[in-house]
């Protein structure tokens, strides 16, 4: 009897130790969870991005006006009533090419006049001079002859102007603009009869600050693109950069040129302008980053599960992203999504994808 009581009771004992150890157990696990809580409840959540490094452009925008290499308005040197208009409107011609013909009748009946003076006058010269040689005229008869000759062939060029000036010639390969005038019109010889243009090659013309002016110079590429043709670029080389600052505007204008053998850009086109001055390697990163505040801007980077306040000096925009030339290394982690939370020193839990392929 006595060992049956001792077997039973060493068997509760055994039940009792059990017991407690699978209680104690889920207590301390249920403490350590507690505690992990505690720890964590704390700490805010944010997302993170890592910056990239990017072949950066230097570039500067204008918007200036696109214009022909050469043009000139088209005026009779003398007024008259027009005979002939061999060309049209927007017609290509060649340098020498007839575009305007008047009434030239008087001017070749005056050239023919002057031409049978000059005959002549240089007939009589010769005879004078040969009677002067052997001593059968005086000298102040050959100098009389002479000044003859001299006044007969300069009216004979004037003539010749004047018969010249009754037609308008193209004076080098170009365009015509519009062209208003018909046969028997009368021009006056101020007013203008049409404009050519040369549009082999275009220029354009436009502005930058100041600030950029030692950043310029002929030769630099630069590329334009016009509403005519979206989503196509025209690319040339600067030819000027002005010598001087408008005191105005505080500005200074440069002139690029640009092929255009296929006729495609006008004059008067609108033109946006990209002038790329260097390139260079630089560290980007999003645009969600970046914290600005007054002349300042900073970002928080998280490091070992706290958020540091970390200046930074942004630079170019790309897009979504923004470089920075100072206060940023590849291997930092920039919160993008929860700063508004943070301040320095505070603890971060990062949650969700790590956001490094932002601009992809």
């Amino acid at each position: 009897m006595t060992r049956a009581l001792k077997i039973f009771a060493s068997l509760v004992f055994l039940l009792v130790c059990a017991f407690a150890g699978v209680t104690g157990t889920q207590a301390l696990l249920s403490l350590q969870e507690t505690e992990k809580d505690l720890r964590g409840a704390g700490a805010t959540p944010v997302g993170v991005a890592s910056p990239e490094k990017r072949r950066i452009e230097d570039v500067l925008t204008a918007t200036g006006t696109i214009r022909p290499i050469r043009s000139v308005e088209l005026v009779p040197n003398a007024p008259g009533r027009v005979t002939s208009v061999p060309v049209s409107s927007g017609q290509k011609v060649e340098a020498g090419d007839l575009l305007v013909q008047l009434d030239d009748r008087a001017a070749r009946a005056s050239l023919k006049d002057a031409e049978a003076t000059l005959s002549e006058a240089r007939q009589s010269y010769n005879r004078i001079e040969r009677l002067a040689q052997g001593n059968a005229a005086a000298e102040s008869q050959l100098e009389g002859a002479r000044a003859t000759l001299l006044r007969a062939e300069a009216a004979k060029m004037g003539a010749s102007a004047d018969l010249e000036d009754r037609a308008i010639m193209a004076p080098f390969a170009g365009i015509l603009g519009v062209i208003d005038i018909d046969e028997g019109a009368y021009l006056d010889g101020t007013s203008p009869v049409t404009r050519l243009l040369d549009l082999s090659t275009v220029e354009v013309r436009a502005s930058l600050p100041e600030q950029h002016f030692d950043r310029v110079e002929p030769g630099q590429t630069l590329q334009v693109t016009t509403p005519a043709y979206p989503g196509e670029t025209f690319e040339g080389r600067v030819t000027l950069r002005a010598p001087e600052i408008d005191q105005g505007t505080r500005n200074f204008e440069i002139r690029a040129e640009i092929d255009n053998s296929d006729a495609r850009l006008a004059g008067g086109m609108f033109a946006h302008v990209r002038l790329l001055l260097e390139t260079y390697d630089g560290i980007v990163i999003p645009d969600a980053a970046i914290i600005s505040e007054g002349l300042e801007s900073y970002v928080y980077t998280v490091a070992d599960g706290v958020a540091t306040r970390t200046d930074i000096d942004p630079g170019r925009s790309l897009g979504e992203l923004t470089e920075v030339r100072e206060g940023m290394n590849l291997d930092d982690r920039v919160v993008v999504a929860g700063w508004d939370q943070l301040s320095d020193g505070s603890e971060v839990d990062i949650t969700g994808r790590e956001a490094s392929e932002t601009s992809e």
